[in-house]
Parts: structure tokens; sequence; C-alpha cells
């Protein structure tokens, strides 16, 4: 047995061996379950065909009662402005009549009392307090109505004036005091505002009129249903039914099958359900008692909470098939005997050359592929033009290309240790242009500045600097240069300076902005541009003028916590066209606020599920951390909670946080 040639003959025949045997021994088997899968198939065409007749016919009652929705709101809607113009003309009318605002104000309540709403049933009108002005039940006008709530429990009339400041207007669902009794409605209604007086017109519609719609369309479904049901075939005596989850039957079986509709029978069928997820195949009915011997197979509609059955009787799906088993041994018998003859020849032919192989592969251990390769010899010629030639083959241009691949890592790692040493000193380069001792400014009480900054390669194209440009006023400045990488890192070299350059000659940071922008886009072939903020802090007031070329909005950690987010922008970014006059902007520090400036690195950090970092969730930390954090660990802590959401994702752009915290008034002459 140590022969390969013995290896591969007995190899052969004991793997035909096992097929043969496996194959043999399962084929009754496997013919019954062919035609299981032939009835299978049957049955899942045929619960299919329902399926889609049941998932049509309620995809159209869910669309019909959608647009009957969405119809009376648009009608809801156009009655809503139709009414707010006329108040608008009544109010125009009174002054011009000279009459006073209450009389005008009277006679569009009485107006809008007798108003009846398009597709609704009545008007209600309500001030900023929610105190009733119109109402059709007189005795409820002057009461709070702030008590009623929507179906998610907020109070309708805040609710409505708050989305309506947002929106426009309001669309709810909510419980509402019936005009027949004391007891509670749901109701659905559109909110419209009508500022000039402080009214909010309510169009009211009865959630219960769609409801007995839909009732009505749903019993008409059933009825369709029951009609295409009614025409499936299956084999034999096959037959489709439906039930829902409580037991009710809503398509019952053909005439002479009502026993199927018993509890034990039900149950075992919600066993057997599927949802579509994983569907179910035919399996046997044991509820259905000894003389019945069926298979079922039943899907479940969820948004309906239906059951789909089919049943068939189990005499048609089992049918020995001895022919068939008899002539696979025939012919597994034949086929083990010929290919025993050939194995043993085509082993002896394909051991030969292999065990030559055998000795050059392990020759190759001793092998230096640091040098150059041998020239071919007749050993290591192929020895013919079939697989085993070309297996020689291959294994001798392996070798070669070994001995080459060796060569060319050797260089590459030599070349990647150069480039990895230059990028290491263009980063300390890089690094020593920006401020990185800390405290800054020791000597400076009224101001705590802090930053950081962490590169998504080894060289990155964010920026920042600060520094006084007198006694008074503290300059400062973030960036972040679009792309990555050697480009954007001199590109951010450049754009440093030149920001250093205008704050020496200029004092207001629009104009900073400008002259900065205007030497960028100048000479600009690559159109590489900057995003970024200029600001100059004014230590006697606290009051910081600024420019926003296109950066990220800055936040201030306001007096009790509270985040401002300064959304305005001066301009464009930086270095994308010549002669733009970038907007001064201006605000105001009071002692213990603190200015936090960013990149676009800090709220599009990725995870691992593709989520970003985001705007809303740096603003919930900031308002979550104590006022009075020193600069220092307010940035330690949102570079924890950016790395905390990242987790082990790689880093995908430059980040930088700056975060300015002003503590008093400079006493420093100007």
């Amino acid at each position: 047995m140590n022969s390969l040639r013995v290896k591969i003959f007995v190899g052969v025949i004991a793997i035909l061996a096992m097929m043969a045997g496996g194959i043999m021994a399962y084929s009754r088997q496997a013919v019954r379950t062919a035609m299981v899968d032939a009835e299978q198939r049957s049955v899942e065409n045929v619960l299919q065909m329902a399926e889609l007749a049941i998932r049509s016919q309620y995809l159209q009652l869910l669309s019909d009662k959608v647009g009957t929705i969405q119809d009376r709101k648009e009608a809801f809607r156009q009655f809503g402005q139709t009414v707010r113009s006329t108040l608008d003309t009544l109010s125009a009318q009174s002054r011009r009549a000279g009459t006073s605002d209450e009389a005008a104000r009277a006679n569009a309540l009485d107006w809008l009392s007798g108003l009846a709403p398009v597709s609704g049933e009545y008007i209600v009108v309500f001030d900023r307090d929610g105190r009733a002005l119109v109402y059709p039940d007189r005795t409820m006008v002057g009461h709070d109505l702030s008590g009623f709530r929507d179906i998610r429990g907020r109070s309708v009339t805040q609710t409505a004036w708050s989305d309506s400041e947002l929106y426009g207007s309001s669309f709810l669902t909510y419980g509402w005091k019936s005009l027949k009794g004391a007891d509670t409605e749901q109701k659905y209604g559109l909110f419209v505002p009508f500022p000039r007086w402080g009214w909010m017109i309510g169009i009211v519609g009865d959630v219960g009129d769609l409801q007995r719609e839909t009732d009505v369309r749903r019993t008409e479904l059933v009825e369709r249903l029951r009609s295409s049901l009614d025409a499936l075939k299956l084999a034999g005596k096959g037959f489709v039914f439906v039930f829902d989850g409580s037991g009710r039957s809503v398509v019952a079986p053909k005439a002479g099958e009502e026993g199927w509709m018993t509890p034990s029978v039900l149950a075992d069928l919600k066993g057997m359900a599927s949802d579509g997820d994983a569907p179910s195949r035919l399996a046997p009915l044991a509820s259905a008692g000894g003389q019945n011997e069926v298979e079922a197979q039943v899907f479940r509609l969820k948004a309906l909470d239906w059951y789909v059955a089919a049943v068939v009787s189990s005499s048609a799906l089992a049918k020995p098939a001895q022919d068939l088993i008899f002539n696979q041994g025939l012919v597994f018998s034949g086929g083990i005997l010929l290919a025993a003859i050939l194995a043993w020849f085509l082993a002896q032919r394909i051991s030969r050359p292999l065990v030559a192989l055998t000795h050059r592969a392990r020759a190759l251990s001793e092998t230096d592929f640091t040098q150059a390769p041998p020239p071919v010899s007749a050993e290591r010629r192929p020895a013919g033009r079939d697989e085993i030639g070309r297996l020689a083959s291959a294994f001798s241009f392996m070798e070669d290309s070994l001995h080459r691949n060796v060569q060319t890592v050797m260089q590459v790692t030599q070349e990647r240790e150069r480039i990895e040493g230059e990028l290491n000193v263009a980063r300390d380069i890089q690094l020593g242009l920006l401020p990185k001792i800390f405290p800054a400014f020791p000597h400076r009480s009224e101001i705590d500045i802090h930053a950081a900054l962490v590169s998504a390669k080894e060289v990155g194209g964010d920026l920042y600097d600060f520094y006084f440009i007198d006694e008074r006023h503290l300059c400062f400045t973030i960036g972040d240069v679009a792309g990555k990488g050697v480009p954007a890192a001199l590109f951010m070299a450049i754009t440093k300076t030149l920001i250093k350059s205008a704050a020496d000659r200029l004092a207001d940071p629009s104009q900073m902005m400008t002259a900065v922008n205007d030497a960028l886009a100048s000479d600009n072939p690559n159109s590489i541009f900057v995003t970024s903020l200029i600001g100059v802090l004014d230590c006697l007031t606290g009051e910081i003028r600024y420019a926003n070329g296109g950066h990220n909005p800055p936040l201030i950690i306001r007096e009790g916590g509270r985040v401002e987010c300064l959304r305005p922008i001066s301009g464009p970014a930086l270095g994308v066209v010549e002669g733009m006059d970038y907007e001064p902007l201006a605000t105001r520090l009071a002692p213990g606020e603190t200015l936090v400036l960013y990149t676009d690195g800090v709220t599009e950090a990725m995870n691992a599920r593709n989520e970003l970092y985001e705007d809303e969730r740096l603003v919930q930390l900031l308002e979550s951390q104590d006022p009075f954090l020193p600069a220092e660990m307010l940035v330690g802590r949102i570079m924890a909670d950016v790395q905390a959401h990242a987790g082990d994702t790689a880093q995908s752009d430059d980040i930088t946080l700056v975060a300015l915290r002003f503590h008093q008034p400079s006493k420093r002459p100007s």
C-alpha cells in the first residue's frame, strides 16, 4: 500500500463502490422523494396562485384605504387654505371699514360656527392656550381642550401649535369627546394656524367612518377570494381553504369536507404554517385520522392573520419503482468493473512522473532564491504535453517565479522602507507647523484653549492654529483641505502660512479670508480647495468676529450647558474662485462659555455598520458635559466618544478638534 499506483487504484475503486452502495441503499427513498417533490411543486404553484390572489386584493384594500385618507387630507388642506384666505379677507375688510379687531374676530367666529367642512364632520377653533373658540357642542366653548391626547400621548392642542410652527400645519389622529355623550371617539384632523389672531383651526373627521369603509371592502375581498379558490384544482381530491388565527372560517372547505375545521386539525395546521421566510413542505397531518391519510402544506399571511391550507391524499404520493432500482444496479456494476480496469493503467501512468516531481519538490527547501535561477537542464525540462507534463512545466515556472518574486520583494521592501521613512519625517514636519504645547498661554488666565489632530494617513490635510495678534486679541483658525495624503498636507501648509500672513496685515477675519482665497485660487491647477474658519476673540469683551468659508458650523456651550450652533457661513470654500467677498460674522462668549471647532472627520466618522457619528450625537455629548469642564478634558472626551463609535473601523478622514473656553474678561489694555 506504500505504492502510489496501488493507492490510486484502490482509492478510485473504493470511491465508486461507496457511491454505488449509497445510491442503491437510498434509491427507494429517492424515488419517493422525487414524486413528492413533483407533487410539492404542484401544491406550491396552487398556493402561490392563492397567495398572489390574496396579496393583490389585500394590497388593493390597503391602497384604497390609503387613497381615501390622502383624498380626505387633500380636501381638508384645500378647505383649510380657503378658510385662512377668507379670514384674511375679513380681517382686511375690517381694517378698511375702521371696525375694531374684536368685532372682526366675533364675525369670523360666527361664520366659522356655521361652516361645514368638505369630507369632514365639523370645525373646531382654539387659541394658543388651548381654549375652545368654536366647537359643535356650544357648551364646550371657552373650555380648555389641552387635556385631549393624540395616539402618541401628546396634547392635541400643544402638538398642533408646535407642528404648525415647524411645517405650516399639523395632521393628527387623536381621542376627542363625542358629540353624543361623554365617551371619547377616535378622530383625525388637519390643524391650520391663523397667526394674525392666534387661532388654530381644526378640520375634523371620524376614524370610525374610515374603518366602516374598510370593513365593507374587506367583505368584498373575501367574496372575490372564495371565487378564486373554488377555481383552483389539486391532484386527486385535494382542496384549499382559509381560516384565521382564532379558528374562524374565512373561505370554508369544499362541500363534504367540513370536518377539517375541528380545533385539533386547525391547531396542527397552524403548527405547520410558514410565513414566507422559510416555506413549509407537504407533511403528514396526523390529526386527520387513520382513514384520512393526507398531507398538508400551509402558509400564513401575517398582515391578515390568515392561514391558507392545501390538503392532498398521501396515497397519490407513494408509488414503488423496482424496475428503476434494478436498472441502476446493472449500470453501477458494469461501471465499477470498467473503472477498475482503467484505474490500474491510469495509476501506473500517473505515478511515474509524479515521483520525479516529488524529488524536485524536496530539493526546493535547499534552494537559495536570492540568487539567479539555474539554467534549464534536461531534468527540469517538461516531459510531455498531457496534464502531468503541464504540471511539470508549471512546477518549473513556479520555481523560476520564486526566484524572480523573491528578488522583487527584496527591492519593494527596500523602497517601501525608504518611503515610510520619508513620510515619518514629513509627518514630524507637518506637526511641527501646528501648536502642540499645552497649556498654550499659561500666563493668560482669561482663556483656556486646547486642540487635537489625528491624520487618517501618515500626513493629512487638516489644520488649526491660534496666536495673539496683540495683547488683547487672539486669532484662531481651523481648516480641512479636500483630500488626504501628501498633496493635502502641502496645501495645508500653504494655507496656514497665508492665514498667518493675512492676520499680520489685516484685522477683520472676513478680509483675511478674502486675501487667502485670492492667493489660493490664483494659481491652483489641481483645483484643490479648503474649508476654513478664521476668528478673532476680544479677550476684554468676549466678542468673537469670524468668517466661515464653507466649514462645519462652530458650536458654543452656553451657560447652563445649552449648546448653540452657529450655522451662518460667510462664503464658499477657499481656493475655488477668485474675487469672492466673505461676509463678516460675530458672536460673543460670556465668562465660562466654550467655543468648539471641528472638521468633518468628527461628524462623518463611520463604524462597522456604516453609520455616521453625525452632528446630533456631538451636540448631545456636549450638552451632557459639565459646563465648567477644562478645554483639554472636553477635547479628550469628544475624541474618546468618536473612537468608541468607530470601534475597530479604519479611520477614513482626518479628525481635528479645537476647544476655546473664555474664563473672564481680560484687564489688559487694548
